[in-house]
This record gives structure tokens, sequence and C-alpha cells, in this order.
């Protein structure tokens, strides 16, 4: 009894698994094929190798499938072989079901991958007649088990084995060492701070740290780069620590504009040696022959000349050299004859960087995909999901359905350098030290949420509309491709199609999506289509040329516009059609995400750097003060698999990168707490603040303003103590006297529940309040600012001029830029 029901057992699986096995085998190589010879129109040979890697990646998964539909196909195919009497009906049936469960593996479902087409289709079919042919042998036994076990497992997991380790990878850099930021601290006077030893200079012209541009023009990379000024003769000095291994000594070398301008006119041409030397060796050397602008605004001369060894860029160095860096005017010039300001030159973003390749890796459920949506200068009262009557977001408003929506996040500055800062390092203004046109370069000693999940195999990408969010400024810090704009904005229909594309091509692939949108940003372009669906006409009469940047506040002998009820309502209407214009994008790239069956893989977080304000307190743009319609931020986060909900409690949007980091398992340095906003107790309190604030009419832009949000109060604090000479306005805000020593007149505090929109100054009620509010402020700048870097680089002539261009410079949009720089 017992061996005949044991016997039927064996049999089954010698006589359907070495099949199974086999087919199985057969099959996930059909679609490893099918893969890498173009199953998918339109994507090219970087994105086949894409999903050949994501194969790779999941194999066991896939080759689990694959065994289920080759057991599948075993089954059915040797009933058919053993059925009696044979059929032609039966056969018929066996091929239908082996074509279909053969198909339905090699077309990708439940994954759109690879996809229908001939190569899928033919593969299923001749997938079919070789399963056929190979049950009519009959492939059983032992032996074929054997063989069966081996093409099934083996080979998969060899090929899998070869493809993960011959990927190629991508490029990472980090920068070890800024030797700029290095001497940029020393000038500053901060306390530790180590910059290059200075071995020879100028008595009249000393080595220094500044930004230097050699012209402007967007056209050639002339533009701002942190230097190290080396007067000739110069020359300096440094060590390679003993912790950078790997790296590369990177700059670029160029005359500053104001230099070139200040050259006697019987100069034609100024050349000028620069050398790199290693361990007395000299390793780079190029003589610079700096000439002015040629016929034509010709500049291509003019162009940063970068340190190459090798064919790429840098010097390879090792820890413990002596790297030496010189400028000498060439033989035969004498160095006399040149005034300091004749002579400001030297090396451009000079630094130790550390270049590897770094795997690729596929999302899984504890690494999910993360697309990070920044749109500029969106108000939160300007959509449907907060209140907003005007169906001007229906695309954000049912994404808002499935997310957890936070009813009071706030921004961290009410202006775009500071605030994006933030959304990228979770890090509060004062610590990062991006705070003004004199200190706006992202130090690249601090971790970017782009870099901590780089260092995981997360594929990088940003798509930016806003110039001043630049690779100059370092905000491309753990970007593998950083799609910017030069010298102005563009509105999402330039760019956002090709972040769709990156989308599909980078589809199988685990990746992070930073795409920062500025529709809503000055100068107003909206979708005529939206302008249409929204009901909105022409422009009346009365509205300026330049648009809303053209209407200006009353100040000394200027009169200023004239306010009307009509320039109000048309100023709000364009700003909705421009929200509708960037909802209507973020429509299409949700409906990316449903073609690419990415959504139920892909972590999705909307939120702003700012608002905007539209003539409500007889202001526009943005800046100048901490009013809700400035600070309080939009913030969703949908997260596959987690309960839509809404969430209440006072939270900076800054936690941002720390909650993402959380969701992908990487670790992120910040400050404070590390919070995640999705799974902690929300702190019930956010600090705001700009340095372009107008208090009054008695103290015009330019202030430095605090603002904090507690439960249900917001105090505002203009900073006025006066300080010492040797001191920094940062050092005296915190030296000051204290709360009781400020002025009521600095002070402001509203009640958010019963003033939301904060037109009630309850000052005289509630001033005891605000100090305690002051007094918090205090302590979290004093935290804050342990935390920054020594030396921050500020705009140059470039910088400056795309502020000028975009309506930023003296502006009510921004603060005017300083051409100080440390």
């Amino acid at each position: 009894m017992t061996h005949e029901r044991e016997s039927p057992t064996s049999n089954v699986v010698l006589e359907t698994f070495p099949l199974g096995f086999a087919l199985g085998g057969i099959l996930a190589a059909a679609r490893a094929i099918l893969a890498g010879f173009g199953s998918a129109p339109g994507l090219d040979a970087q994105a086949v190798t894409y999903r050949v890697l994501a194969l790779a990646e999941r194999w066991p998964e896939l080759l689990a499938e694959a065994m289920i539909a080759g057991v599948v196909c075993s089954l059915v195919l040797m009933f058919a072989s053993s059925a009696s009497p044979r059929t032609s009906f039966n056969s018929l049936v066996a091929l239908t079901v082996t074509f279909l469960a053969s198909a339905a593996f090699l077309t990708g479902y439940p994954e759109v991958l690879p996809g229908i087409s001939v190569g899928s289709v033919g593969a299923a079919l001749g997938t079919t007649l070789m399963a056929f042919g190979l049950s009519r042998i009959p492939f059983t036994g032992a032996i074929a088990l054997i063989v069966g076990v081996s093409l099934g497992l083996g080979l998969p997991f060899a090929a899998a084995h070869y493809v993960k380790q011959n990927q190629e990878g991508m490029r990472t850099h980090q920068v070890v060492v800024d030797l700029v930021a290095s001497q940029m601290a020393v000038q500053a006077g901060v306390p530790g701070a180590l910059g290059p030893m200075i071995i020879e200079q100028r008595s009249d012209a000393p080595v220094t740290a500044a930004v230097m541009t050699p012209i402007v023009d967007q056209r050639t990379d002339t533009g701002d780069k942190p230097s190290l000024i080396m007067p000739p003769p110069a020359a300096l000095e440094f060590v390679v620590p003993s912790s950078a291994s790997g790296v590369r000594f990177e700059a670029a070398v160029n005359l500053d504009d104001t230099a070139i301008n200040a050259l006697p006119a019987s100069v034609d041409s100024l050349p000028v040696t620069y050398r790199v030397l290693v361990d007395g060796e000299v390793r780079w050397e190029t003589t610079f022959h700096h000439e002015r602008v040629k016929p034509g605004w010709n500049t291509e001369h003019m162009a940063w000349r970068h340190v190459e060894s090798g064919g790429e860029r840098g010097v390879p160095v090792l820890p413990g050299q002596t790297v030496r860096l010189e400028t000498k005017l060439a033989e035969g010039v004498d160095p006399a004859q040149f005034k300091a300001n004749q002579l400001k030159l030297g090396f451009g973003g000079a630094a130790l960087v550390q270049h590897e390749r770094k795997p690729r890796f596929v999302p899984t459920p504890s690494s999910p995909n993360v697309i990070y949506v920044v749109i500029d200068t969106q108000r939160r009262d300007r959509l449907g999901t907060y209140g907003y009557p005007k169906d001007v977001s229906p695309n954000i408003d049912r994404f808002a359905e499935d997310s957890v929506v936070f009813e009071d996040a706030y921004t961290t500055s009410s202006w775009t350098w500071p605030s994006t800062a933030s959304l990228l390092t979770s890090l509060p203004p004062d610590a990062h030290g991006v705070k003004s046109s004199a200190s706006c370069t992202l130090d690249q000693s601090l971790t970017t949420i782009a870099e901590a999940l780089q260092s995981k195999g997360y594929t990088t990408a940003a798509f930016v509309g806003n110039p001043i969010v630049s690779s100059t400024r370092y905000f491309d810090q753990g970007f593998e491709l950083f799609d910017e704009t030069l010298g102005d904005f563009r509105m999402s229909d330039t760019y956002v199609p090709d972040a769709l594309d990156w989308l599909e091509k980078h589809a199988p692939l685990r990746f992070f999506m930073y795409l920062h949108l500025v529709d809503p940003h000055t100068p107003h372009r909206p979708s005529p289509t939206q302008m249409e669906r929204l009901g909105i006409g022409p422009a009346p009469e009365s509205w300026p040329e330049s648009g809303l940047d053209g209407i200006q506040r009353a100040s000394g002998t200027n009169p200023g516009t004239e306010i009307t009820p009509e320039l109000t309502q048309y100023a709000s209407d364009l700003y909705d059609a421009s929200v509708a214009t960037g909802d209507m994008w973020f429509g299409k790239l949700l409906a990316k995400l449903d073609e690419l069956a990415l959504d139920d893989r892909t972590i999705i977080v909307l939120t702003s750097d700012h608002g905007e304000e539209l003539l409500d307190r007889g202001f526009r743009g943005h800046g100048q003060n901490l009013y809700p319609e400035l600070v309080r931020a939009p913030l969703m986060i949908h997260v596959p698999g987690m309960t839509p909900d809404r969430r209440f409690g006072v939270v900076s949007n800054r936690h941002v990168p720390t909650t993402i980091a959380a969701l992908c398992d990487v670790s992120l340095p910040g400050f404070g707490p590390q919070l995640d906003l999705l799974h902690a107790t929300l702190p019930d309190e956010a600090m705001f603040e700009t340095t372009k604030g107008e208090w009054s009419a008695e103290f015009p832009r330019g202030q430095q303003l605090f603002g904090l949000r507690r439960g249900a109060k917001t105090t505002h604090w203009r900073y006025s103590a006066p300080h010492r000479s040797d001191e920094t306005e940062e050092d005296a805000a915190l030296s000051g006297p204290g709360a009781k020593g400020i002025p009521r007149s600095d002070l402001h505090i509203f009640d958010d529940q019963a003033d939301p929109t904060a037109h009630r100054d309850l000052i005289l009620v509630a001033e005891d309040e605000a100090r305690a509010a002051v007094e918090r402020i205090r302590e979290l700048l004093s935290a804050a600012r342990l935390l920054k870097p020594g030396g921050i680089a500020g705009v140059g002539k470039a910088g400056s001029k795309t502020l000028q261009s975009i309506g930023y410079e003296g502006s009510d949009d921004e603060e005017e830029a300083s051409d100080k720089t440390k």
C-alpha cells in the first residue's frame, strides 16, 4: 500500500520537473534576451542596459515566476502526452496553454517589461514548440532532472552574476577637501580653520579667496567660481590628508573680469604660467594668454582652463603628498608694472575630489524610488486641498487624497536660496549658512539627501527651472544628472518632458528625482489652455508690460504704481493660471508613473520653497516679510501602501529630507532630532527667517527677520541689537541684549487660529509670549550656528547678472545682490 502511494509522486517529480525547470531557464533566458535586444521601441542602448541589469538584480524573483510558468507548461504537456487516446484537440489545448503561459511571462505581466512585441510573441511561440518537442522525447528521469536543474537554476544565476559584476555603475564624485572654502574660513577667523600654507605672495596683493568671474557670458564656461586668488608671483602648498585616498586635485585657472578691464591699454595680453606640482614634480602646467573680448563678442578664449591629466580633469594625488600651486608672469614680463587690481587671477574651484563607480540597484520595499517635487513660489492657500474654492489644482488635489497631508507646514525662509538649501540638507539656514547674496554657496562638506541616497545605489537626477538653484552654487551635490537653466527661468513645458523621458529610461532602477517647478513664479507664462479653462481674459490696460514685477511700491520721489482692484484681481487670476499650469505638469508626471507601473513602488513628496505676495499687503514677490502667505507651505507625502491622512501640528518642511532618509533606510546628518514626519510626534514648532526683510517705512529692505510658530501663536522679531565693530551680525544676534531689552516695536505676535492671515498684531496683550519666543529663537540659532561651515562663498558677477536679468536684484522679489564675497 505504502509503495503504491509513493510511486506516483516519484513519477511526477521525474516526469514533470525536468521539463519544468528547463522551460523555466529557457523562459528566463528569453526574457533577458528580449530586454537586451530592444523589445522596448524608442529606448536607447543605455536604457536597455538598465532593463537587463534590473532582470539580473531581481533574478530569483523572476526565475521563480519563470519556474511557475515552466512547471505549468510541463504539467499540461505531460498530461497531453500521456493522455489515452492522444487527440489533436488535447495537443492543441496543451500548446495553447503553453503559449499563453510563456507569453504572459515574456511580455512582462504584471510588469510592463519587456512588453508586447513581435519579438516577445515570437519567443513565446518558439518556447512553446521547443517545449512540445521535449515533451515528446520524453525529457524525463534522474539525468533529465539534473540537466533541467542546471539549465533552470545554474545558467540564470551565472548570467545574473556576470551582469551585476560587469555593470558600469554610476560615476559619483565627493569633495573631500574644498581648499577655497578652507581659505575663506581662515580669512573669516573661524577658530581651528586650516587653509593652504602660503609660501610666496606679493606684499601689495596677498593670496586670498573670493569669487572670480572671467566674463559674464552664458554661452561659455566663464561664470562664477569660488577661487584661490594668487596675484603672481605666488605659491601655496598643502598636504593631502591621510584620509583622502583615491582623490584627484581639481581646479581651473583664469583671470577675473575686473582685472581684464583694469589692464593698461598698451597691454594686448597678459601671459601667466600656472603650475601644479606634486612632491616637487610638475604634474600640470599651462601658460594662459589672458586677453580682452574679441570682436564679435568672441569670449571662447576667456573660458576657464581646467587642470587635466591622462585625458581626465584633475591630477591624481596620494595621502601624504605635498601639492604646490604656483602663478608666475611669463618670462620677460615684469610683475612690478602691474597693480594689484590688475592681477586678480588664480585657481577656481580648487578641491580634492574622490571619484567612484557605484553599482545601480532596483527598488525594494525598504528602498523604494523617490520623486521630490518642489513647486517654487507655491502658496498653500491657493490649492484646493487646503480650501481654495477655485479649481486650479485638480491633479494635486487628487494626489492629496491618496497622501499624508500636513496642515501646518512651514518653510525655513521666505525666499529661494536658504529655503531650497534646507529642503536638500534638512538644516535650518543658520546651520547650512546659505542666507544672502554674500553667503549663497552650498558648502561641499554638507550632506544632501541626494548624496545620502546615491551612496545606497540610487540613480539620481535633478531637473530645475530656477536659475539660482544652480551647480555654480553647488546645489548639484549628489546628482548624477543636474539639468539646470542658465540666466532665466524656464517653465515646465521646456524641461519636464525631458524629466519624463529620463523616468522612462531609468524606470527599472532604484532612482531619486528632484523636480523643481517654477510656473507660479514671475514672470508668469501660464499655459493658454489653463487660462481658457479658468476663464481668464486679457490683461487690463493698467497692467505693466513687465507683469507683476513691474508694479512698484512708493519710495522717495517715486509715487509707485496705483494699486487698483482691477490690478489686484488680475494679479490673482494670473497667479491662479500659473498654479494650474504647474498642476497640469504634475498631472503628467503622475500619469507617466502610472504608465510605467511605478506608482506602487515610488514615494512622492510635494512641497514649496516659499509662497508669494499678490499685493496682499501692498507687497508683491517674496523675501520681504514672514507672513503666512510666504512661509506656510503645502506638504504632501505619498507612500505606497500607507493610509491617507491629514496631520495636524506645526512642522518645518526642512524635515522632508530626514523623512525620505528614514523611509529609504539611509542616514542623513542633520540638526537636532532626525525627525521622520510620518512616524514621529510632530514638534509643534517651526522657525523661519529672511535677511531681506522690510519691517516698516522706518526700517526698509535688508532687515534680518526671524519668526517662530509655536502652537497657536506666531512671533516675528526684527533683529536690531547694536554690536561691536569686531563682531559679526550673526554673533551679535546672540550676544546682544536679551529678550527683555528688545524694543516692543521690533516684535509682532499673531494668533494663528483666530487670525490665520496674520492681520491683527497682539503685541499689546501678549508681549510676554513674544519675548519668550525670542528666547527660543536665540536658543535655536545658537545650536544651529555650531554646525555652520566655516567658509561660504557669495555671488559673483555672473550670479549678480542672473539676479538682475530675472528681476531679483533690487526688486521686491529677492534681495539686492552684494558685490561682497567671502
